[in-house]
């Protein structure tokens, strides 16, 4: 498994603690860019760590899609959720 960075226990950490829209994960990630944070989705759902809701229409998958963590990615922050809360507290993306 890619080892993952602060960028990616920011996703998984955002999504645990119920913030579920890309745009406002986003937002914590203040010093990334969007392409950067894309690619950083795409390798935590290639990971199988994530997934966005498909019960949305069209237009919000592909504007303001909802995340969801799958069962991996639940595993994953509850078996490193000491490491995710410190990036939580510190939401310093880079």
């Amino acid at each position: 498994m890619d080892k993952l960075d602060t960028i990616d226990y920011v996703i998984l950490a955002s999504v645990k603690n119920g913030v579920k829209k890309y745009t406002s994960i986003f937002k914590n990630c203040k010093k990334t860019n969007a392409g950067k944070f894309r690619e950083h989705v795409n390798k935590l759902e290639d990971l199988s760590m994530i997934t966005i809701d498909s019960s949305e229409s069209w237009f919000v998958r592909n504007t303001n899609p909802s995340i969801i963590l799958k069962k991996d990615g639940v595993k994953f922050v509850e078996d490193n959720i000491l490491k995710i809360k410190e990036y939580w507290n510190s939401l310093d993306c880079k």
